[in-house]
């Protein structure tokens, strides 16, 4: 289907990986009194896919394109994380507010959604890191 070392590679990656974590998001849904299959919980699904795909194809570019400095897979991962998720955060505020009121976050104190950039943070890198070490990086990878 593809090599391994390949952007369709990394892309493939990123977007199990978003598939994943979307999925387990959804699970997670009803015990915040939330159903499975609304549009909030497709949406996170379909960010989570999309962020995969965007750190997939982000991958050909170890420079800056127009700044010039470097970017390894941590800068990279975590940068489009961190925006994919403020995005989420400005788009579902009020359902995220619910979330972080619940008993299952409230206790450890956060009170506000943009906590959720970290989450973004940490998924956006493992995702750069995953796709980095099994498919590659850089201008030179072939396209399948």
């Amino acid at each position: 289907m593809f090599k391994l070392h390949s952007i369709t590679g990394r892309i493939a990656i990123g977007k199990t990986i978003g598939l994943l974590v979307g999925v387990i998001v959804m699970l997670v849904l009803p015990s915040f009194d939330m159903p499975m299959f609304s549009m909030f919980g497709l949406g996170t699904l379909l960010m989570f896919i999309l962020m995969g795909a965007m750190t997939g194809f982000m991958g050909v570019f170890d420079r800056h394109p127009a700044l010039e400095f470097k970017m390894p897979w941590w800068v990279r991962g975590t940068l489009i994380g961190a925006s994919f998720m403020l995005m989420y955060v400005l788009f579902t505020y009020e359902t995220l507010e619910l979330v972080m009121e619940s008993s299952l976050v409230s206790w450890m104190g956060f009170e506000s959604p943009f906590w959720a950039l970290l989450d973004g943070i940490f998924i956006g890198g493992l995702m750069g890191f995953i796709e980095t070490k099994f498919a590659g990086q850089g201008p030179k990878l072939p396209l399948t």
